[in-house]
C-alpha cells in the first residue's frame, strides 16, 4: 500500500483580526484613567457656616472641607475681600480660620486653587453668611397688647424681625408661625375661655430670641346690653335711663357718654340707672357701651331732641332746639345786630352763627350755646332814664330792681342810644381820659379816693361806664363827665346781676 501523506495545519491569526482587542484594551485603560481622574477631582465638599447661613455669634470660625487639598497649588482664601491665606490653618483636607469680632451683616468667603486633574483644573468656592447678634423686636397689635382676646381661637398678631419664628405657649398649649417679609405675624392658639398666662417667643434666623409674658383674658362671646329707649323728641329736661349689661364670664365694663362727656351712673351694671337733669333744649347724643374681659364691645347710640319749654330764658338752648323760645332768641339776636332773615324758630346753622358772633362781640365764652352768662345777657336789660336819674334792671321784660344815679353835666352830657355791657372790673384803677378837664391828672389806684369806687361796668357808649363813686352827694344830679354814677353798695349789687353782652339803653 502506498504510504499516506499527512499534512499538518496550524492556525495562525490574521493580522486583520487583532485590532479590536487592542482598541478595547486602550478604551478600558482610558476609561479607568478618566474614572480615576473624575473620582479624585478636588472639590470643596462642605463649608461652615454654610451658604446663606445666619450666625448669632460675633466671632464665628470658618471651616472648609476640601477633597484633595494636599494636591492643590496656589491655594488662596479671602474673607470680605482680604487675603487671609497665611492666617488659615491647614489640617488634612480642612482649612480653618477665625474671623475675629465682626459686625452684624453679610460677609463673603472666597476659596480658590489650581489642580492637575484633567476634569477640574480650577477649584473655586465663594459664598456668604450673615452675622446677627441683635435680639429681634417683638411687638403686639390690637387687643392682645391690653390682655384682651375675643377671637376663637384667640389670635396673637404683631410685628417682629422678618422671617422670625413666633411661638405662643400657655401651659400645655403651643402654637407657632413665621413672620412674613415685612415682619408681620399672626399665630392662633386654642386657649380656653378665661384668664391665661402666655409667653410669646420670636426667634430670628440666627437663633436670637425675644420673649413677652402676658396675662390675657379670652372671651369670644360679646356681652348683652339693654337700655331704656328714648323717643326722637323728649319733653323733659331730665332723663332716667335703665341699663342692664351681662356677660358669660363676669360683669362687663359699662360706660355712659352724653354729648361727648363721660357720665356717672348708679348701681351694678346688671341693673344700673343713669339720671341727668337740666338738659339744654336741642339735640343730644347718648352712647351706652359695654366691654367684656375679652375686649368685645357692644354699644347703643341714641339721638334725641329735648323740647321741654317754650319760654325763653328758662332753659339753655343749643343746636337742634326749636319752638317759640328759639324764635324769641332769634328776635333778640336780631336786636343785637347779629341775626338777619326769617325767624323760623329752629336753632339751625344760621342761628348758631349768630350766637357765636354775639359771644365774640361781647367777650363771652364762644361755645355756640345760649346758657349761663349769654342767657342772662339776652334775657336782661339795663335802662338808664336821664330824665328821672334812675337805672332800671329788667329780666324777661319784668322790672327786677331800680337804682338812683348821677348823669353827665351840661358840659359833658351822657349820650343816649342802645348799647351793651362790654367789660366788668372789680376794684378798678382810674386812668385820666383824653380830655381837657383831666389833662393834668394822674392815675388813681383802687381805694377810698378812687372816683370809680369798687366796680366798673363798661359800655359800648364811647367813654361811658356805670360805676360807683365816693361822692354820695352827687347821686340824683347831673354832676359827672358823662358816666353813670351810683352809690358804691348799689353798684356792687348791680354788678352781681349783670353780665357782659347785656343790652344797655340810655334815654330821656
Amino acid at each position: 500500500m502506498p504510504e499516506s501523506t499527512y499534512r499538518i495545519y496550524r492556525h495562525e491569526p490574521s493580522p486583520h483580526r487583532r485590532w479590536p482587542y487592542v482598541i478595547a484594551a486602550v478604551v478600558c485603560a482610558l476609561a479607568a484613567l478618566a474614572a480615576w481622574q473624575l473620582l479624585s477631582a478636588p472639590r470643596v465638599s462642605a463649608v461652615t457656616p454654610g451658604p446663606d447661613a445666619w450666625v448669632k455669634g460675633p466671632t464665628p470660625t470658618v471651616t472648609l472641607s476640601v477633597k484633595g487639598l494636599a494636591k492643590l497649588e496656589d491655594v488662596r482664601v479671602s474673607f470680605d475681600g482680604r487675603d487671609i491665606t497665611t492666617e488659615a490653618e491647614h489640617r488634612g483636607d480642612s482649612i480653618t480660620f477665625a474671623t475675629g469680632r465682626i459686625a452684624d451683616g453679610a460677609h463673603a468667603v472666597v476659596f480658590s486653587g489650581r489642580s492637575s486633574n484633567l476634569f477640574r483644573q480650577q477649584v473655586r468656592k465663594d459664598w456668604r453668611f450673615t452675622v446677627d447678634t441683635g435680639v429681634p423686636a417683638l411687638e403686639l397689635d390690637g387687643s392682645a397688647e391690653d390682655g384682651r382676646l375675643n377671637t376663637s381661637p384667640p389670635t396673637f398678631s404683631g410685628t417682629t424681625e422678618p422671617y422670625a419664628a413666633v411661638t405662643v405657649t400657655a401651659g400645655s398649649v403651643t402654637a407657632g408661625g413665621t413672620a412674613d417679609a415685612r415682619g408681620e405675624y399672626a399665630v392662633s392658639a386654642p386657649l380656653p375661655d378665661g384668664p391665661s398666662e402666655v409667653t410669646i417667643t420670636a426667634t430670628d434666623r440666627a437663633g436670637n430670641a425675644a420673649r413677652e409674658h402676658l396675662s390675657v383674658f379670652v372671651d369670644a362671646v360679646p356681652p348683652t346690653l339693654k337700655t331704656t329707649q328714648l323717643g326722637a323728641v323728649v319733653g323733659n329736661a331730665g332723663l332716667k335711663i335703665r341699663i342692664q349689661a351681662l356677660d358669660q364670664l363676669g360683669a362687663p365694663e359699662v360706660r355712659v357718654v352724653l354729648d361727648g362727656e363721660p357720665r356717672d351712673f348708679t348701681g351694678a351694671v346688671s341693673g344700673a340707672v343713669f339720671r341727668v337733669a337740666g338738659l339744654a333744649q336741642g339735640g343730644h347724643v347718648l352712647i351706652v357701651s359695654a366691654v367684656d374681659g375679652g375686649g368685645n364691645r357692644v354699644a347703643q347710640r341714641q339721638t334725641f331732641v329735648v323740647d321741654s319749654t317754650e319760654h325763653f330764658g328758662s332753659a339753655t338752648l343749643w343746636p337742634g332746639a326749636r319752638g317759640k323760645d328759639v324764635r324769641e332768641l332769634q328776635k333778640r339776636l336780631a336786636a343785637a345786630g347779629v341775626f338777619q332773615g326769617t325767624r323760623n324758630g329752629a336753632y339751625d346753622a344760621r342761628t348758631a352763627a349768630a350766637v357765636t358772633s354775639f359771644q365774640e362781640r361781647f367777650g363771652l365764652d364762644v361755645d355756640g350755646k345760649v346758657g349761663g352768662r349769654m342767657l342772662t345777657a339776652l334775657s336782661g336789660e339795663i335802662v338808664v332814664d336821664l330824665g328821672d336819674l334812675r337805672l332800671y334792671l329788667y329780666r324777661d321784660g319784668k322790672l327786677i330792681k331800680s337804682y338812683s344815679v348821677a348823669a353827665g353835666q351840661a358840659a359833658y352830657p351822657t349820650p343816649t342810644g342802645s348799647y351793651a355791657v362790654t367789660s366788668m372790673l372789680m376794684n378798678p384803677t382810674w386812668y385820666p381820659p383824653n380830655s381837657d378837664w383831666a389833662k393834668d391828672a394822674k392815675p388813681i389806684p383802687p381805694g377810698v379816693t378812687n372816683p370809680l369806687g369798687t366796680r366798673w361796668i363798661g359800655t359800648s357808649a364811647p367813654g361811658v361806664g356805670i360805676h360807683g363813686t365816693p361822692d354820695d352827694g352827687s347821686i340824683g344830679s347831673y354832676a359827672s363827665h358823662g358816666c353813670i354814677r351810683m352809690h358804691i353798695s348799689e353798684v356792687e349789687d348791680l354788678y352781681a346781676r349783670v353780665v357782659v353782652g347785656m343790652p344797655v339803653v340810655i334815654r330821656f
